[in-house]
């Protein structure tokens, strides 16, 4: 793991011959050498917590007094530690500073980008899943998977029951309630609940496509279109149909399978031994949308011809529905 180049030698020359970090004054390179010594002498008076730092302990206490001094710039979230408030400020800014030795994708947090190399980099993933053989460095993320499998959604929105596999994904659904949409783009004004959506976004403005599928060389500007792509070379369908178990490679083609085809099957003909669905009531019922379409085409044609009347009939009865 290491940071851009010039980071270390111009701005950070004192180094620390144990880890990656690198400070602008010896002091604070001192100071950090008493984390791989193991001594904790700076105990916090309220909890009995430990640090290394004093520093660090002051920023603990915060935590008792609710102080919170570090406030964005950008947008309304403030922090009680420096680091939290550093790595946020940095979705603003776009900065990604910690680089993949491997391939050399940039990150803005050192453990994303350790998250990364054990992820893509390494083989060492004793943990398979039962249901696709899929494996995984972690019994955590063995389990996460799984949830697709067994189509678990522990985690449920309490505003509105929506639920969830991961809670992550339920935080980010949450803001949606709140209506704080803090990452503003500074070319068209957009507004967006997560920092990542903002940063895609742009991409969109800049002409950028930096996420470059492997298989064929097709670029993307945004991450998720690049996942979503890969499905395809990988044949992998993660979005199942919950009505019919049917899968799909892309969201967006199930939801268009739901309200095409599974949504018109909660209406069953309720005579004995017929199992004619409401699908023929989805059909009959685009049929009606196709015509309407096409009567607000002709009357168009009348839109400048004032005074005149039309006569063409565009009513159609549709056949009365025995099928039984």
């Amino acid at each position: 793991m290491k940071k851009r180049s010039g980071v270390d030698t111009e701005h950070r020359p004192f180094k620390c011959t144990h880890c990656h970090w690198a400070f602008k004054k010896v002091c604070n390179l001192q100071s950090h050498l008493q984390t791989h010594t193991g001594l904790k002498p700076h105990v916090c008076d309220i909890c009995g917590k430990a640090y290394s730092h004093q520093g660090t302990l002051q920023q603990h206490k915060r935590l008792h007094t609710g102080e919170r001094p570090y406030h964005c710039p950008f947008c309304v979230k403030t922090y009680i530690w420096s680091s939290d408030y550093r790595k946020h400020i940095r979705t603003h800014t776009g900065e990604k500073p910690y680089v993949c030795d491997t391939c050399g994708k940039d990150f803005i947090r050192s453990s994303d980008l350790r998250k990364h190399e054990r992820n893509m980099h390494t083989n060492d993933k004793p943990f398979p899943c039962t249901h696709c053989g899929k494996t995984f460095n972690k019994p955590l993320s063995l389990k996460r998977h799984e949830r697709k499998h067994l189509g678990e959604r522990p985690f449920s929105c309490p505003d509105c029951g929506k639920t969830f596999a991961l809670a992550s994904r339920m935080a980010a659904h949450q803001k949606i309630h709140t209506g704080v949409r803090p990452y503003v783009c500074s070319v068209c004004s957009k507004c967006f609940t997560k920092s990542s959506n903002l940063i895609e976004h742009e991409a969109i403005h800049s002409g950028a496509r930096p996420h470059k599928c492997t298989e064929c060389g097709v670029a993307f500007a945004m991450a998720s279109r690049l996942v979503r792509h890969q499905h395809v070379h990988n044949k992998e369908k993660p979005h199942s149909c919950t009505t019919c178990s049917k899968n799909f490679s892309h969201l967006t083609t199930l939801k268009l399978h739901q309200e095409q085809t599974c949504a018109g099957r909660i209406f069953v003909c309720g005579m004995s031994k017929c199992h004619v669905l409401g699908i023929l009531i989805l059909k009959l019922n685009m049929l009606f949308n196709f015509l309407t379409m096409k009567l607000c085409n002709h009357i168009a044609i009348h839109a400048q011809e004032k005074g005149l009347v039309c006569m063409k009939i565009s009513v159609v009865e549709l056949p009365e529905m025995n099928h039984y």
